[in-house]
């Protein structure tokens, strides 16, 4: 079972799936490479963001999840906890490997480091950068998945794709890291 922040991701990747599949519907032809581009950096932009709502939301799951209001000691501890972790939320907007990592470890002592395909993180890196870039005007990083015959910077429907396959198999191991760090930390189990 996955958490409700998985389960939050999978909604939103659903309807994500909508804007790729628009810029390659032939019944919409013609439409022109720029517009094209605009569907792809539209549906490349909405994963990172589903993304980084899927960290706020684990976050927030976790605290959910760790609650014990019978705990009189332990809930004042609490509650200092989780008020920094909702503020730290609040300022979470740039979901690359590092700012992931410290803010899960900060706020939930969870590391995901050693997770299989946390060691790729190189990739979330590179969609994070991605999206930076055409957010903010610059010119498209010439990734090896970025990189059109021209040698020049563009989204395909292939690596649209590979982002959310990337995405969908790093929630679910997250969350599944997530659900052993609670267990082993804490000692809790059928949440989620």
């Amino acid at each position: 079972m996955s958490s409700p922040a998985a389960s939050t991701y999978i909604t939103a990747v659903e309807r994500i799936q909508t804007l790729r599949k628009t810029a390659t519907d032939k019944r919409l032809r013609p439409m022109s490479r720029d517009e094209i581009q605009v569907f792809y950096h539209a549906a490349l932009t909405a994963y990172v963001a589903a993304w980084n709502a899927y960290i706020k939301n684990l976050i927030t799951d976790f605290y959910d999840v760790i609650s014990d209001p019978s705990q009189s000691k332990f809930r004042a501890i609490y509650t200092i906890a989780r008020k920094r972790a909702e503020n730290a939320i609040t300022r979470f907007n740039t979901p690359n490997s590092e700012n992931t990592r410290n803010i899960l470890i900060q706020y939930t002592g969870y590391d995901p480091i050693n997770t299989t395909l946390w060691i790729q993180r190189r990739k979330l890196d590179d969609i994070v950068e991605v999206r930076h870039s055409f957010a903010h005007g610059f010119d498209m990083p010439s990734n090896v998945w970025t990189q059109s015959l021209s040698r020049r910077g563009q989204l395909t429907s292939k690596a649209i794709q590979e982002t959310e396959m990337f995405f969908r198999k790093l929630v679910k191991i997250t969350d599944k890291g997530m659900k052993k760090h609670i267990l082993l930390t804490y000692g809790l189990t059928g949440f989620w």
